[in-house]
């Protein structure tokens, strides 16, 4: 039945002047599928007789239904799937309508089979003219093209085929439990298994974002298998890109691991420089008294600028981890509040400007810190 499909595509494709050739075998194709459709008739009608009704000309002679069949292409089938509501959906008409289901049901996962098998011969094509091919001339490379040409046409006839068998199930059985694994089949579906830099979809893309076409990522029945072929004789197109793939993933688990590590690094190093401005308070006890009080404020200084510093990694830090779902270990000791933030950001600004010289006549317990005030640590 799908012989129509592929018969109105290769008409399309031969337009114009056709030579002597072309039009015998158009002709002989066009007599095969009128005898076919001839003998498609009287059983249809003995299991569905209300298509009696949609039909102009039932079972006439030659000559009676010569206009009938000048356009064999042309004549619709009428199947389950597409009468008009009001027949389809009858009573008696139940168990055609799921012989149907089940026929284009197997259609569909065979021409996927077909889409995935193909996929894979043009990338092992594409794979092997780059390395044995490119460069050797134009009679190779042309060769390669054509049979690169072949293969598409073939892709295509089998993406056509499933398109048909899906549009049928959607029509026969629209919420049924071929949805989990047979979906719609676009153009930008028909790549992979891996990416293709060719490919415009896989070339917008990166290797940590590009993300593979769903014919690779529903199940494969048990058929799709030949029956002397292992399952790693199976996967072995496929092994190459999985391992690419996991090897990738891994990689990216380390990063967030590194980079996780790096920040609780950065707020510990903070904190130890916050402790050892304070031990270097009271290293030189034999200076004057005025002097001594000077080398410790600068010390408590600098300790609470670490403080801060810390707290205001922890502010841009904490929002964008809890977003993904990662609380850290020290996410408990910075709950930094907003206005504390704020604040403790406007105070490293006025300690900036007055390690520029621009210092108020604010005293030196006005301009000192609360660290309660900026680290809450429950």
């Amino acid at each position: 039945m799908f012989c129509r499909f592929v018969f109105k595509r290769e008409l399309s494709r031969t337009k114009g002047k056709k030579t002597s050739k072309q039009l015998a075998d158009l002709e002989e194709k066009r007599s095969s599928l009128i005898r076919q459709i001839r003998t498609w008739r009287p059983i249809q009608l003995a299991y569905i007789p209300h298509v009696a009704s949609l039909l102009p000309m039932v079972l006439g002679d030659m000559d009676d239904g010569e206009d009938q069949y000048s356009n064999p292409e042309s004549i619709p089938l009428h199947l389950p799937s597409s009468l008009p509501p009001n027949i389809s959906q009858l009573p008696e008409l139940k168990d055609i309508r799921d012989a149907e289901r089940r026929l284009r049901e197997a259609q569909a996962d065979d021409a996927l089979a077909d889409v995935r098998r193909l996929r894979r011969v043009i990338q092992g094509l594409w794979q092997f003219k780059k390395l044995n091919v490119s460069g050797t001339g134009n009679r190779p490379n042309t060769r390669m093209l054509n049979l690169f040409s072949q293969f598409q046409t073939k892709l295509q006839h089998a993406a056509n085929r499933y398109n048909v068998a899906y549009t049928a199930l959607r029509a026969l059985d629209k919420d049924g439990s071929w949805k989990e694994r047979l979906k719609e089949l676009k153009p930008s579906d028909l790549r992979g298994p891996g990416r293709d830099i060719d490919n415009p979809e896989d070339a917008k893309s990166s290797n940590g974002r590009f993300e593979p076409s769903w014919i690779w990522l529903v199940a494969r029945l048990p058929q799709e298998r030949g029956d002397n072929q292992t399952e790693d004789e199976f996967n072995h197109s496929m092994r190459t890109e999985w391992a690419q793939t996991r090897a990738r993933m891994c990689r990216w688990n380390e990063e967030l691991l590194i980079i996780q590590e790096e920040m609780r690094r950065v707020l510990a190093y903070f904190e130890w420089k916050s402790s050892w401005w304070l031990e270097q308070a009271n290293q030189r006890s034999s200076l004057e008294a005025s002097v001594q009080s000077g080398v410790m404020a600068y010390a408590h200084k600098q300790s609470n600028l670490s403080l801060r510093m810390a707290a205001r990694c922890a502010a841009h830090w904490l929002p964008v981890l809890k977003n993904h779902g990662i609380i850290p270990s020290w996410g408990s000791k910075y709950q930094v509040a907003g206005s504390a933030v704020n604040q403790s950001i406007s105070d490293s600004e006025d300690d900036e400007d007055q390690e520029f010289g621009t210092v108020d006549n604010r005293s030196d317990a006005g301009n000192e810190l609360n660290v309660d005030d900026i680290l809450d640590f429950d």
